[in-house]
């Protein structure tokens, strides 16, 4: 059986703490986790006891655990809500890429593919998409000298290899995982501050509201402010305030959307996990 790159940096839940985790809350956890492995290939996807385990190169784990038992009713959270996250996965050929998502059965690829033609992320290209419960997830591709090379030595984890048995054309693994936040400068200066994080780029973007509407799937408009950090320069990270009003609040774990951010991943009892007052929710005891 193939295996994922780097595999003893990047074990499963049970075998040895990875460098980073993400937990997200799903309606179905057999349902996401048989639906990521048709992406991100077999030998990456494990059980741990009732969650899911999707393992990336360089010690990267998405964990997928249940909602509540009425989450199925429950819409996910949209993508401009504070503390709401999504996962991205990086391809060298999008729309190989895009062509097969839409074979898949349940699978929604929202708008078209965005190519940006200036600024930090020029070249930049990316779409989005539903899983068949309903959350967004992102394709993105990066041209080979990324935009931001005009202005820092710095750089983004650009590095990721993905299973050998990937079915995902092109795929080459997790590009960043992004989330919604209250403050972003705030956000930044935390992670800079307490997990040793690099700010490798920061911009402004406008959306109208068919923009929005056609690409998210979303009714609003505004401008973000974003930010791209990386960790140890393992994991991306990607940050948005967005300017947009009506915002809801995160979501607990246990509902369906609700996230949980392990940088430097030490176990944590669940039950300790809070909503940092910037926007990400974190685990352990709050961190001023």
């Amino acid at each position: 059986m193939s295996t994922v790159p780097d595999a003893s940096l990047n074990p499963v839940a049970g075998t040895r703490t990875p460098a980073h985790r993400i937990t997200v809350a799903v309606p179905d956890v057999d349902e996401a986790t048989a639906f990521l492995a048709e992406l991100v290939g077999p030998s990456a996807v494990d059980r741990d006891g009732g969650a899911g385990v999707v393992s990336f190169s360089a010690g990267v784990e998405v964990r997928l655990v249940p909602a509540v038992s009425d989450a199925g009713a429950e819409a996910p959270p949209r993508l401009v809500d504070i503390g709401t996250n999504h996962l991205c996965l990086r391809v060298a050929d999008i729309e190989a890429a895009v062509a097969h998502l839409e074979k898949l059965p349940g699978v929604d690829v929202l708008g078209d593919i965005i190519t940006i033609p200036e600024g930090p992320i020029r070249g930049n290209r990316w779409i989005y998409f539903r899983a068949p419960w309903g959350t967004l997830f992102e394709l993105q591709q990066w041209p080979d000298v990324p935009g931001y090379a005009d202005s820092t030595e710095d750089r983004l984890h650009h590095d990721q290899r993905p299973a050998d048995d990937a079915p995902l054309p092109t795929l080459l693994g997790l590009d960043h995982t992004g989330y919604s936040v209250r403050s972003l400068d705030a956000t930044v200066d935390h992670l800079v501050t307490h997990h040793g994080a690099k700010v490798v780029l920061r911009t402004e973007i406008a959306a109208d509201r068919a923009f929005m509407l056609r690409q998210f799937g979303l009714d609003v408009e505004g401008t973000s402010a974003m930010a791209m950090v990386v960790i140890d320069d393992t994991l991306n990270l990607e940050l948005f305030e967005h300017g947009i009003p009506g915002q809801e609040p995160p979501r607990p774990l246990d509902r369906l959307g609700g996230n949980l951010l392990e940088l430097h991943a030490a176990p944590h009892p669940v039950d300790t996990a809070h909503h940092a007052p910037f926007g990400l929710t974190l685990p352990g005891p709050v961190t001023a």
